[in-house]
């Protein structure tokens, strides 16, 4: 693969500019850079679907393109083994020539010719791994965490989070020679994601990888593209904790290298100043000024680029102190049974569970386990799901809620801005003034500044609506936060951020409940 002076704008603004990279063979690359910076515009580039103001994507006549959205569901309704292997396309292309030409030596031709093609036909087929294409799919299934059983059920059973493994499961399987990822770890738990990273690591194939999800990057990738201030920065042969040490040595040499640059300038322009009058000094003078001039055309007194010095702004998160509770339990389920659907089984029974002012609570589990079962229960706005036991809530009780999925669910036409603020004054007591100065403070805050706060939701990137989310979380005043893993589809300055917030947040009257696998 090959970026050739590629640019990209987005509406009136310069998204990415005079980009040149390229990828290759068994490279594996991850794409990394604060949200909204253009990671995901990036790999629509190289695949065609996002338009170009100038340059070219160039993919070798032989590279085979697979590409794995954020958003990417199966879309089948073939069961999950049938699905997972629908894309192999080298066994199947191997498996037709062995059926052919078996059936010209079955059918009666033993020449030496259809002897050699029978035999050429069965290395084929072996060589794209036909004879373990079972144990490869049951091996990528059981890697992102899928049961045997479920390799007969069809793919519309499964949710949402489920779906996105599927899509994953087959293009995996499918071995593209150039393999794009975007977000792929989003719905995957703790094994999961040990697991792929361990898989693209191995990979027999080029990798690009779009993640923030930190553990995977270091477990996968071995170079490092940045994208930054309108452009990109290679950091080839780099894990991504060498890309952080090394991106740090450079905007030091580059710091460095231009305050030297600027004395040496001062020092030129002194001995211009005090002796370019002087008779005897006049050559030495004019010397020194085309020293000076020297400089300038090359661009030394120039400040360094704002991406590789940049440290940025970092997002900062200040959540609002909470409402006073009565008493010191605030939620409770006594006795309770849980599930999706009354005329099933439960998936969890017997749950006693308080929370009370102070606590922290984290709920581990593998995917499909009842965690956000169990939350939504807690929450109480799907009653249908408490299938035995009761619900008790603090009269005082505020609800602050931020899901995986918040930022999927919003108001694609509404502006940015009147989400945080209608959102902010839902449930609040009394008649809370949350105005659009301080829902664009709090946006600010989190690097959603200028004129983003005023765009339509659907003209923001996937990272940029879920700091809308966030914002929207953070002007509600409340005294019980609930998360469903919050990091998905967060940059690693929004995490850190959440993470700060959180742990300095609640004092003696606010809890916190909190599904994570990071």
């Amino acid at each position: 693969l090959r970026l050739a002076d590629v640019a990209i704008s987005r509406g009136a603004s310069s998204l990415l500019q005079n980009i040149a990279w390229s990828v290759q063979t068994n490279e594996r690359w991850g794409i990394v850079g604060p949200n909204g910076a253009g990671k995901s515009t990036l790999l629509g580039a190289i695949t065609g679907t996002v338009r170009m103001d100038r340059g070219a994507a160039l993919v070798g006549p032989k590279v085979r393109v697979g590409h794995l959205r954020q958003s990417a569901v199966s879309g089948s309704v073939r069961t999950l083994a049938e699905e997972a292997r629908s894309e192999m396309v080298e066994i199947e292309h191997a498996r037709e020539r062995l059926h052919l030409t078996t059936l010209v030596v079955e059918g009666g031709d033993y020449s030496d010719q259809a002897l050699a093609e029978l035999g050429e036909a069965q290395e084929q087929f072996e060589k794209a791994g036909g004879y373990e294409q079972e144990q490869m799919v049951d091996s990528v299934l059981k890697g992102l965490g899928f049961e045997p059983q479920d390799s007969h059920r069809l793919c519309s059973d499964f949710s949402g989070g489920w779906q996105m493994r599927i899509a994953l499961a087959r293009l995996l399987l499918s071995k593209p020679s150039l393999l794009l990822l975007d977000e792929p770890s989003n719905h995957l738990d703790s094994s999961a994601r040990d697991w792929l990273g361990k898989y693209i690591a191995k990979y027999d194939g080029s990798v690009v990888l779009v993640s923030h999800d930190v553990e995977l990057l270091d477990a996968s990738v071995n170079s490092i593209a940045e994208i930054s201030g309108n452009t990109l920065l290679e950091y080839r042969g780099c894990s991504y904790s060498k890309y952080l040490d090394e991106k740090e040595f450079r905007a030091q040499s580059a710091e460095a290298e231009y305050k030297r640059n600027l004395e040496e300038a001062a020092r030129l322009q002194s001995f211009i100043d005090k002796f370019g009058a002087s008779a005897t000094k006049a050559a030495s003078a004019q010397s020194r000024v085309k020293m000076l001039e020297k400089m300038k055309r090359e661009g030394k007194l120039d400040p360094p680029p704002v991406a590789v010095v940049s440290r940025g702004p970092q997002p900062e998160l200040v959540l609002p102190p909470p409402p006073k509770p009565n008493g010191e339990n605030l939620l409770a389920l006594t006795n309770a049974s849980i599930g999706h659907d009354p005329d099933q089984e439960p998936l969890l029974t017997n749950i006693d569970l308080t929370i009370t002012r102070g606590m922290k609570l984290l709920l581990r589990g593998p995917n499909g386990a009842g965690k956000s079962t169990l939350l939504k229960a807690l929450r109480g706005n799907l009653p249908h799901m408490l299938m035995q036991g009761t619900r008790t809530e603090n009269d005082r009780l505020r609800l602050g809620v931020f899901t995986q999925d918040l930022a999927q669910e919003l108001d694609t036409n509404a502006r940015a801005v009147d989400l945080v603020t209608a959102y902010a004054r839902e449930g609040a007591d009394g008649n809370v003034a949350v105005t659009d100065e301080a829902a664009r403070s709090v946006m600010g805050r989190l690097n959603l500044g200028g004129e983003k706060p005023l765009r339509k939701v659907g003209a923001l990137s996937g990272g940029e609506k879920a700091r809308v989310a966030l914002s929207m979380f953070a002007l509600k005043a409340s005294n019980l936060l609930m998360l469903d893993e919050p990091s998905n589809h967060l940059d690693v300055g929004c995490i850190d951020a959440l993470a700060r917030a959180l742990s300095g947040w609640g004092g003696k009257d606010g809890a916190v409940v909190v599904i994570s696998h990071d």
